[in-house]
């Protein structure tokens, strides 16, 4: 069997890290069949591509293009693929062989303030749409997704499973003191902090942060709130409400802070918060739990379904209750020391070699499906 993978998204941060970890974990598993991996100019290779059985070609057709429905065809039957899987809901509507799509979540769907253009929106649906119509199957990180799907697409409920991502190999706490003082100095950190990781989207729920922060402090906690990622003009309106609150001195907007700091960063925390209200999966409960990072996150979407029992939930939209939480995770030992363990236990539930199996078996199914069909004819 030759497993093709749309890879050309694999630069950017948030799919580009899942395209990344699911390609090389297969390449590791599926030593038995060949592999064309679709790549964007000049992108270093997954790792595991160096061999024979693997082949790599740079591709320069635009994502959401109308060029890419007549190429990528082309490439896929001349390079003779027996099954696609483009780890984004983005699919050639002409199919040349058996297609598998990740949809990793329908966020602009549910939550419209994410896009608020509706012409945006409509787009986004339809090419959804189009996906789930034209694959042979769908693949989603969380039964929250799959449900979500379901109700915002339309997709038959047999079409489409939940294959767990997991963390980055290697992602773990940093031991080296040193490494870590060298990060947080560089990022102007100097005590102990709260930590928050994400973009800025009006369902992320900085506000809500930032008045739980405010009331801890209130409280006598002695510390700062980091805010870490790309906010874009969120930034103002964040910094705009911490002038507001009064606060202005107490909070660190880190910015966008990379793979190789990330590590450190959340090791030196003493809480890792999360206030979403919507999350498709929830990467970073896990990879705070994975650097040996106490947990408080809300009760919405997946995380709940993400974080087991090695989260405090909260619910932010009650300031009082969220403020309460993050106290209790930041002095009351005994129950860090349990949220660190279970946090620990909850990380390994989750796997790249199993996603990886999971997928393979996928790809065999819809490749026998069409074999099968093909016989019959």
């Amino acid at each position: 069997m030759k497993i093709a993978f749309d890879l050309r998204r694999i630069q950017n941060p948030g799919i580009g890290r899942y395209m990344r970890c699911l390609t090389e974990a297969v390449l590791a598993q599926g030593c038995d069949h060949e592999y064309l991996l679709i790549l964007p100019p000049g992108d270093p290779k997954p790792a595991g591509s160096g061999v024979p059985n693997v082949e790599c070609i740079e591709s320069d057709l635009p994502y959401y293009s109308i060029r890419e429905q007549f190429e990528l065809p082309r490439i896929l039957k001349r390079h003779g693929a027996d099954v696609l899987h483009s780890p984004h809901f983005n699919v050639p509507l002409r199919r040349v062989c058996p297609t598998v799509a990740t949809i990793h979540d329908v966020i602009y769907l549910a939550c419209p303030g994410d896009l608020p253009s509706r012409a945006g929106r409509l787009y986004y649906s339809a090419m959804m749409r189009a996906a789930v119509r034209v694959a042979d199957r769908i693949l989603t990180d969380s039964e929250w997704s799959r449900i979500d799907i379901i109700h915002h697409i339309g997709c038959v409920p047999e079409k489409i499973e939940v294959v767990y991502p997991a963390v980055p190999a290697g992602f773990a706490a940093v031991k080296d003191v040193q490494q870590v003082n060298g990060v947080l100095s560089r990022l102007g950190i100097d005590s102990d902090y709260i930590l928050y990781t994400g973009i800025y989207k009006p369902r992320k729920n900085h506000a809500a942060l930032l008045h739980a922060f405010c009331r801890l402090l209130g409280n006598g906690i002695r510390a700062k709130l980091v805010i870490a990622g790309p906010l874009d003009g969120g930034e103002i309106i964040l910094r705009q409400l911490t002038s507001t609150l009064g606060i202005e001195n107490h909070v660190v907007f880190a910015g966008f802070v990379s793979d190789h700091d990330l590590p450190a960063l959340y090791t030196g925390a003493r809480i890792y918060a999360c206030p979403s209200l919507y999350e498709g999966f929830g990467f970073t409960i896990l990879e705070a739990m994975a650097c040996c990072v106490p947990v408080v996150c809300s009760r919405e979407t997946s995380l709940p379904e993400v974080a087991g029992d090695a989260a405090l939930f909260a619910d932010p939209r009650n300031i009082d209750e969220f403020a309460g939480a993050l106290e209790q995770a930041f002095n009351n030992e005994s129950l860090r020391h349990q949220l660190i363990a279970r946090g620990l236990a909850n990380v390994k539930r989750f796997s790249w070699a199993r996603a990886a199996s999971h997928a393979l078996s996928t790809y065999k199914q819809v490749c026998g499906s069409e074999l099968e069909k093909a016989v019959c004819a």
